[in-house]
């Protein structure tokens, strides 16, 4: 799904839009993220996996921080229940129960804050800063490191990433933040939008990295074929999947 559906979608489908976005993110997301970290689990096990990790985004939508957190709980207590009922191959038992906590933890649970995002005060416009800085750190990034990228940034997990993409990945999050806090969050100080846009700047990196060790752990070069050229929906979202959160919090301390 392209960016301009994205934004359509978010500014004229208020937040149930919105939910929708993320419940078909996650369902695909933990579908690609079991395809990779736990191949041989069964269908129907992988199904009950993801119908549980539904459970947060919905939880986010109806409520606040402290209502996921309960949802968490739920879920958490589901699955093991779950796998208790039915344990199957008591051989793979403990990966399978950690591959799926884990999956709804890194997936579902960081996801859901963009939902959370949303029902803060002007949430529409902190959920399209989220974007727009994610969006315009990686699209700097990628062609400042096509045109003069020289040191690897992390090779050993990413070896296409240089510290020149890098440099320019923030130059691109920190003129979006900038006109963001110029046009639509001004409230936002200079050193606040500066330093928001730095630390998604490093967050996004980080998510990338990540989801690139995952991949790399697995063998393979992107999560899935979803969309052609471009990899699957974690290589889509693994930018916003350690900053949303980051951003939903600190919103939450400073400006509510």
């Amino acid at each position: 799904m392209g960016a301009p559906v994205v934004v359509l979608i978010i500014g004229f489908g208020q937040k149930i839009g919105l939910l929708l976005l993320i419940l078909v993110a996650t369902s695909q997301g933990l579908i690609e993220f079991y395809r990779l970290t736990f191949p041989e689990s069964q269908p129907k096990e992988k199904t009950v996996w993801i119908g549980v990790g539904l459970l947060l985004p919905l939880g986010a939508y109806f409520g606040q921080a402290e209502t996921i957190l309960v949802v968490m709980a739920l879920a958490v207590v589901a699955l093991f229940l779950l796998f208790l009922a039915k344990p199957g191959d008591f051989g793979t038992l403990m990966s399978r129960m950690a591959f799926a906590l884990f999956g709804i933890i890194y997936v579902s649970f960081l996801l859901s804050h963009i939902l959370l995002l949303r029902n803060e005060l002007m949430g529409t416009r902190w959920v399209f800063f989220l974007l727009f800085t994610i969006w315009a750190c990686d699209t700097a990034a990628y062609f400042t490191g096509t045109l003069i990228g020289r040191h690897k940034l992390y090779p050993k997990v990413s070896p296409k990433k240089s510290v020149e993409g890098l440099l320019g990945g923030l130059g691109g999050s920190v003129t979006v933040a900038l006109l963001f806090r110029q046009f639509f969050l001004p409230h936002l100080t200079l050193s606040q939008a500066v330093m928001l846009a730095f630390l998604m700047m490093i967050l996004g990196q980080a998510g990338d990295f990540t989801e690139s060790m995952i991949k790399r752990s697995a063998n393979v070069k992107d999560s899935s074929r979803l969309v052609p050229g471009h990899g699957g929906i974690l290589d889509r979202l693994d930018s916003f999947l350690f900053s949303a959160p980051f951003l939903y919090y600190y919103v939450r301390m400073v400006f509510q």
